[in-house]
């Protein structure tokens, strides 16, 4: 049971560092820092390593993806 409660923080903890990360990631693109096409590169290259290793590492590839596909749908949008 105290296994349960360990796991369940390290996977929320695990949660809370992705959804940092992608708004640390998003910051950059939107002030300019990376370009949007540097991020996709930046994207595509971590989703290959990924997408060749184990079942974790293959999720974690799914998970860039979807940022990915964010980030492109973003650089489609019409500018105001």
């Amino acid at each position: 049971m105290a296994n349960d409660g360990f796991e369940m923080e390290t996977e929320s903890s695990a949660i809370a560092a992705f959804t940092l990360a992608q708004f640390a990631f998003w910051g950059l693109i939107e002030s300019g820092i990376i370009s949007t096409e540097k991020a996709s590169e930046m994207l595509e290259q971590g989703i290959a390593a990924h997408s060749k290793g184990d079942l974790v590492h293959q999720n974690a590839a799914q998970m860039l993806q979807t940022i990915l596909d964010m980030v492109q749908r973003d650089q489609r949008s019409p500018v105001n």
